[in-house]
């Protein structure tokens, strides 16, 4: 082919789209108008939000990326570098394609990787609501509106500005992909949409599982009222067979990633937060005068009349609520609807259901909750089902054009439209506030929220270690700003017993605690004592900074499988708050060897990263056994090698609130090698479905090429 004809090729295939080319630019332009608050490329947006945390977790996965892992497991600087599988558990593609962008194309700057991958979901929504709206309503015009409508939606700006929520705006950018490609499944039943919706779904799953979860379900509603309202005319269960092999197909094809989420999150510690916050108590974020509100305005009053969080006003707004209140009145009330809306009207009816209903789960006026399957509480908060009043409402917006206007829709309709739509949904463009520097970030790029807690694995103690730094937190402790402090700084909680199973004949456990006291905060005296089982067993007055201590325990009543631990202090401060006192070590010893650790403040400066693994190199000997690895532990999810050889069963040992592997070795010398590969079995499930999905790709080619 000579250089000719492929300028004339390219002119060609210019000329023939060259009408998507140009809705695509227009949606450049709105979306990059919509990132106006973040258009500092020095200063983070944000004083409240995560966006700090996501741009620190894009900067994170360009590390993984040249580390070689593919897919995105772990976040190698989180959790003490230990190898905390945050890309695993939480999101995987938005920080894939962001850590690429950083790479590649922002190399000094993952604040504006972090803003091209929003910028992106912004024109693939806008541009899949385009295309779907003009399947349903056969007018551009209305259908480019209802595009522009999603970009600018209330809540899609709440999450990229105000909540900083990085993943699921993304999700928001992919879920009407996923929409329009289930439609042209089920329309058409063809082999190249089947592939296209496999890997929009698979997209959306690894990208947010909770619009996963919910576009299932949402979209299954869409799908059951368009067949109860065709079933006599325009219906077969054959039309069911390509979007149900879609969509079956998408989970496999992210099972890597869904089957740790489903078969190990019941011993995250995220698994406890979701188990009793009940979503109901979230609707004070989302009354209905707000929700229905034209302008941006915090849900409570407060003294400087800002949310918690600042700009976070979730709302519908009045374009949505517009369009849905049009086609509403046209749906039930006008004596007929244009013809070219005649063949689409099931899926008219559809959307507005979708739209009051998860308009009602907003809002949530009674508990329904509580009687819904406790899986569901995944939404966390009632105003993520924001979402789907999202883009039922943009759909419906390209109904509303054309109900109202008929066949008259021309370009004026077109540039009024724009402007009004962006105009609308100025006030969620907040004010920028921030004084977090890029610069600053990149010194230190951690997931610093509740979030970097999230995915820990903390199953209950069956074994005291001796050297094994005890846990600081309840067993039922869920993540939250308060906790993350003691992560950092290790106050040692007081007045709260923590319960430890016996130890075994033969030991003679000492307590050993080593801290800080912040004496100037002691209003006169003050002592701290440790009781065990309700009893004191000693008692140390507060008079240096420096607190270094041990305590013999008791012996333990054979009818006893537990104590308790708690730690109490008499005396006043001057603010009266109560005192923290930082621990530096807090441990069990005189354990049998066999029970006793090399901890990991021993074995760490051992170790180095070499690519995806954690290599050690460890001298056992007589009088410890278990080596404590600076590895998180996670229950058939890591790959250990003893000197070439797979190990036995590694297992996790407490380190404070952190969980490590740790091996049971002989006296002697060991090359330990680690990694972190996610569950076998379901990797291999998805290599497999990718594998068949490259078939299914190739095999007509492959079938021309012979012809």
């Amino acid at each position: 082919m000579t250089p000719k004809d492929i300028i004339e090729t390219l002119n060609e295939w210019l000329y023939k789209h060259r009408i998507s080319i140009a809705i695509a630019i227009l949606y450049t332009v709105v979306a990059i108008s919509l990132m106006a608050p973040m258009a500092s490329s020095r200063i983070i947006n944000g004083m409240f939000g995560d966006t700090a945390s996501h741009v620190g977790y894009v900067a994170q996965a360009r590390t993984a990326i040249i580390e070689g892992q593919f897919p995105l497991r772990v976040a190698p600087l989180e959790g003490n570098s230990w190898r905390y599988p945050g890309f695993q558990f939480y999101s995987q593609l938005p920080y894939f394609i962001g850590g690429w962008f950083y790479k590649l194309v922002t190399p000094n700057n993952p604040y504006e990787a972090y803003k091209l991958v929003i910028i992106l979901a912004l024109i693939i929504g806008g541009f899949y609501t385009y295309r779907l709206g003009y399947q349903l309503t056969k007018s551009r015009i209305a259908s480019i509106l209802g595009g522009i409508a999603y970009m600018s939606a209330p809540y899609l700006l709440n999450n990229i500005h105000a909540r900083g929520a990085f993943t699921e705006a993304i999700a928001q950018g992919i879920l009407p992909v996923v929409l329009y490609y289930v439609i042209q499944c089920y329309l058409t039943g063809k082999r190249r949409y089947l592939i296209i919706s496999s890997i929009s779904w698979f997209c959306l799953a690894v990208t947010h599982i909770i619009t996963f979860v919910y576009g299932s379900l949402f979209i299954g509603l869409l799908a059951l009222v368009v067949i109860i309202q065709t079933r006599k005319t325009d219906f077969s269960f054959k039309r069911l067979i390509v979007p149900f092999q879609s969509y079956g197909l998408g989970w496999l094809l992210g099972f890597y990633f869904l089957a740790p989420v489903v078969f190990i999150s019941p011993y995250l510690s995220i698994r406890r937060q979701l188990e009793v916050i009940n979503p109901f108590s979230t609707n004070t974020y989302t009354p209905l005068a707000n929700l229905l509100s034209p302008t941006s305005l915090p849900p409570e009053p407060s003294q400087s009349g800002l949310a918690g969080t600042y700009g976070l006003h979730p709302a519908i707004g009045w374009i949505l609520l517009a369009a849905w209140g049009v086609t509403m009145y046209y749906h039930y009330f006008a004596p007929s609807l244009p013809p070219k809306l005649q063949e689409t009207r099931p899926y008219m009816l559809g959307l507005l259901w979708v739209f009051g209903v998860s308009l009602f789960l907003t809002w949530s006026p009674v508990d329904i909750w509580s009687i819904l399957p406790r899986q569901l509480w995944v939404t966390q908060f009632t105003f993520r089902f924001l979402t789907h009043v999202m883009w039922a409402g943009s759909l419906l917006t390209a109904y509303a054009m054309v109900l109202i206007f008929r066949r008259r829709l021309d370009r004026r309709h077109l540039i009024i439209g724009i402007l009004v739509i962006v105009l609308a949904s100025r006030p969620w463009l907040p004010a920028p506030k921030g004084n977090l520097t890029v610069d600053q970030l990149k010194q230190e790029p951690l997931f610093r929220y509740s979030g970097a807690l999230d995915y820990l694995y903390r199953p209950p103690i069956r074994t005291l270690y001796g050297k094994a730094e005890l846990p600081l937190l309840s067993p039922d402790w869920f993540p939250g700003y308060g906790t993350w402090n003691t992560f950092v700084n290790h106050p040692l909680i007081l007045d709260a017993e923590l319960r430890y199973p016996a130890w075994e004949e033969g030991e003679n456990p000492v307590i050993f605690i080593e801290g800080e006291v912040p004496l100037e905060r002691i209003a006169n005296t003050a002592a701290l004592e440790v009781h065990f089982d309700g009893k004191v067993i000693a008692s140390f007055p507060l008079v240096s900074r420096e607190l270094k201590e041990k305590v013999p325990l008791p012996p333990l009543d054979d009818s006893k499988n537990d104590f308790g631990l708690k730690f109490v202090v008499n005396g006043a401060t001057h603010d009266g708050q109560p005192l923290n006192i930082r621990v530096k070590r807090l441990y069990l010893d005189g354990m049998l060897a066999k029970n006793t650790l090399m901890p990991v403040s021993e074995t760490e400066p051992n170790c180095e990263q070499k690519g995806v693994s954690t290599v050690c190199e460890i001298t056992v000997t007589e009088e410890a056994n278990i080596v404590q690895l600076p590895v998180l532990y996670y229950p058939d999810m890591l790959k250990v090698r003893v000197n070439g050889q797979p190990s036995q069963r590694p297992f996790a040992v407490h380190h404070y609130d952190y969980n490590l592997t740790s091996l049971d070795l002989k006296p002697g010398t060991y090359t330990i090698k680690t990694t972190f590969h996610g569950l076998a079995w379901a990797n291999w499930i998805s290599g497999l479905a990718w594998l068949g999905l490259i078939g299914l790709i190739i095999s007509p080619k492959i079938g021309r090429s012979k012809d």
